[in-house]
């Protein structure tokens, strides 16, 4: 297993396990722990962050070593994402400024396995 994979799938542990968490914080939490609409925002954090820990076990699985360009930042962007959005939704720290950081690496990620996708022929040649 190449380092980048193992690294992958320890972020995929530890981002499924932080979703779980966040999903029972959600569920039992008061109404008061929230701010207004802060339950739904933390439940689409959720979302975000155990779609994207499936994403990245996937191309983790792959052993494309080109992956590593795409799982990397998506990554990152997600859990930056999480965290931000989090934080807002539980009256934490004011680091909301830093959620369309993490979707617009998001983004950017997924338009990379986009490219990768549509140029697989060239990079399956190189690799002969």
């Amino acid at each position: 297993m190449m380092p980048w994979q193992r690294l992958i799938f320890c972020f995929c542990g530890m981002g499924g396990c932080l979703a779980v968490m966040l999903a029972a914080l959600g569920a039992h939490l008061p109404d008061h722990a929230f701010i207004a609409g802060g339950r739904v925002m933390l439940s689409r954090g959720v979302e975000m962050l155990i779609w994207h820990v499936l994403a990245l076990l996937a191309l983790a699985v792959s052993g494309l070593p080109i992956m590593r360009w795409v799982a990397l930042p998506m990554g990152a962007g997600a859990l930056v994402f999480t965290l931000s959005v989090t934080s807002l939704a539980l009256h934490g720290p004011d680091i909301a400024f830093l959620a369309p950081f993490g979707g617009t690496l998001t983004m950017l990620s997924w338009l990379g396995l986009t490219v990768i996708g549509c140029l697989a022929h060239r990079f399956r040649r190189e690799t002969r």
